[in-house]
């Protein structure tokens, strides 16, 4: 049937019937006498239950080794933690994690983490025996369902909008943040209200504000509605908008505006209505079953569109959209568990972009989309197959990008970060640029032109479905080349981990 699934993570009791894992043939579990070995194999650690409650905790482990063969430089991973989940009555639920790790990384990874100061989706790092990095993430979340047609959820952790691997709408992609979702369901339609606090780590140093590293971080909000619709049983087409404003209570500038706390106005005439700056964004999304196994999937996402300058000048600066076309079968040539993705993804320069760069859209030095930005196109095929507990996947990548150069102030559309107008001139704030080159003639890929070429293949054995842990062996060559420098990656790696979430390092 043609569920609600584009807004992710799925809500448990909206499954009926759910189990602890879904996609899991029970029929595959492995046989032991051993109790031991079989809550290794075939169960959470601890488990314990009554008609009242339920509570499941396993531990979260990634123990991992390998080489930069290049470079030969060693890697290696050592992530510690928890899970914990449980249901209390028919109506409450919950769910605790933690992960402390400390890794060496390939070079690229590297650079990029002590140029941004964080690990990609993984938040804030510190220097761990000169070569590697010290992080820590917790998420959690508690789930209220007064009736079947309402749920709500509070926690600290990050969602997904999209039926593909990458999202132009809302991705995974960057950091944990604060979050409200409330979720009403009735006939063909899903509402889902999301509203978020994000942080901007550099803000404050960037305005060279005294005794800043005392003041925390600087704050933002959005506000986001969803509204899915299963057109019929095949199609599903979804509607998204959202708000982001930051907080400031200098004069002239807006702080926290209940407006866009209303869960049903349109957010874009409510800004309007109010003269408000802050930055809106609109999309669609969209999922057409094929086949029982096979669908084709697309998005758009316009940001400060302009329709008279697209009709005249596609070129102008203001002209910022993307989309996103894929499709995804799970028998590919009648083969059974072989699942094959093709996708594409386009975005014009400065799409997610603001004159205040602190109403960008993005979190914690990441794109909440992309992990390219903006002013980029990709190209991406994804084959996995499952046979038993043995799994193979194989990932080919090639991306084309407009990159900012690094000995210029000048935005051409790609770091989110850069202000698309003079916001940097106007505070006397370089680290923000002096803006765009120039309103007409803007084009795709224009600034530092760079080829991403980026192949990998892994083998794992799953050791626990529960957990999703596996036994893993990985190898990955990447390519990246432009005017100021030419990368080239090539690693090996193997180890055990619990696969629960999703960490995206193909940029």
């Amino acid at each position: 049937e043609n569920k609600h699934t584009s807004f992710k993570p799925l809500i448990k009791s909206d499954l009926l019937n759910y189990t602890d894992n879904i996609y899991f043939d029970s029929s595959q579990s492995l046989q032991f006498r051993n109790r031991y070995l079989d809550r290794l194999f075939n169960q959470h650690v601890i488990s314990f239950s009554d008609s009242a409650f339920r509570i499941i905790a396993s531990p979260i482990v990634n123990f991992s080794f390998g080489n930069e063969l290049m470079e030969e430089k060693k890697l290696f991973n050592n992530t510690r933690g928890y899970l914990i989940q449980g249901d209390l009555g028919k109506k409450f639920s919950f769910s605790t994690s933690f992960a402390e790790n400390q890794s060496i990384f390939p070079n690229y990874l590297h650079d990029y983490i002590e140029e941004n100061r964080i690990v990609p989706g993984q938040g804030y790092m510190r220097i761990f025996k000169e070569k590697g990095f010290d992080y820590a993430m917790s998420s959690g979340y508690i789930s209220y369902r007064p009736s079947n047609m309402f749920a709500l959820q509070f926690g600290h952790g990050k969602h997904f909008i999209g039926d593909g691997y990458r999202s132009l709408l809302l991705s995974d992609n960057s950091f944990n943040y604060p979050f409200l979702r409330l979720q009403t369901t009735f006939w063909k339609l899903k509402y889902t209200n999301l509203y978020t606090e994000f942080q901007d780590i550099h803000y404050f140093s960037s305005n060279n504000l005294a005794n800043y590293d005392q003041m925390g971080f600087a704050k933002k909000y959005m506000s986001a509605h969803y509204l899915s619709l299963s057109v019929s049983k095949k199609l599903n087409i979804s509607l998204f908008e959202s708000v982001i404003w930051r907080m400031n209570h200098a004069p002239g500038s807006n702080g926290f505006d209940v407006n866009y706390l209303n869960p049903i106005a349109l957010l874009r005439p409510l800004e309007f209505s109010i003269n408000s700056p802050d930055n809106v964004l609109v999309g669609l999304n969209a999922k057409y079953r094929l086949t029982n196994k096979s669908y084709i999937y697309s998005q758009i996402i316009l940001d400060e569109f302009s329709l008279p300058n697209l009709r005249e000048n596609l070129d102008f600066w203001a002209n910022k959209f993307g989309y996103q076309m894929g499709y995804k079968i799970y028998s590919f040539l009648g083969v059974e568990n072989l699942t094959t993705q093709i996708e594409y993804n386009y975005v014009r320069p400065y799409t997610y972009a603001h004159h205040n760069p602190q109403q960008n859209y993005a979190h914690y030095n990441q794109s909440l989309t992309h992990p390219l930005g903006a002013n980029f196109s990709e190209s991406l095929l994804i084959t996995r197959y499952r046979i038993k507990r043995f799994e193979l996947d194989a990932k080919i990548i090639f991306a084309k990008i407009g990159m900012d150069y690094d000995t210029t102030e000048v935005s051409y559309g790609n770091d989110l970060y850069m202000s698309t107008g003079n916001y940097g001139e106007e505070e006397g704030l370089s680290d923000l640029g002096t803006g765009r080159p120039s309103d007409f003639g803007i084009e795709m890929y224009q600034g530092n032109l760079s080829d991403l070429k980026s192949y990998s293949f892994n083998l794992a054995y799953l050791i626990n479905p529960y957990t999703n842990t596996k036994i893993n062996i990985g190898i990955l060559y990447r390519e990246f080349i432009n005017e100021e420098k030419q990368d080239k990656t090539q690693f090996i790696t193997f180890g055990i981990k619990s696969d629960l979430f999703n960490y995206y390092y193909d940029f």
